[in-house]
């Protein structure tokens, strides 16, 4: 019982972090918006190697940075107990800029996954790595 309301805690803590409103853009850094299309969740996990505090961004400073964000959907395959999939995504770009608003783009169709970095101005920047997939990304 005492790990249930613990466990409880953390997940209200947890979801109540994401519900905020976002924080002012610093002009000295750069930021990348995290969103997912519908039916799908995205969610920004690590910068660097190191995990986010806000699962909805990166504010990162200016310069190379390896992103990484966690995507899950429905990829709908046939005779599997879970329908659900879940991927990590790594996007590294040299050339963040400060100031500047970027934004993760993913595509996940059936078993298929790509996600790429996008500027403000809709230009497509860079792919990411190859896509990892498997129960293991919970």
């Amino acid at each position: 019982m005492w790990l249930k309301a613990i466990s409880g805690a953390a997940l209200l803590i947890a979801c109540s972090a994401c519900a905020g409103p976002l924080p002012e853009r610093d002009p000295s850094m750069a930021w990348v918006d995290v969103q997912a299309q519908a039916g799908h969740q995205l969610s920004a996990q690590r910068m660097d190697g190191e995990k986010v505090t806000d699962a909805r961004y990166f504010h990162i400073s200016p310069g190379a940075h390896q992103l990484q964000v966690r995507l899950t959907y429905e990829h709908g395959g046939r005779n599997t107990g879970d329908s659900q999939r879940r991927c990590l995504v790594d996007i590294a770009y040299p050339e963040f800029a400060a100031g500047q608003r970027y934004s993760i783009r993913v595509l996940a169709k059936g078993w298929t996954v790509r996600a790429w970095l996008y500027s403000s101005d809709g230009e497509r920047l860079i792919e990411s790595k190859p896509v990892r997939c498997g129960s293991q990304y919970l």
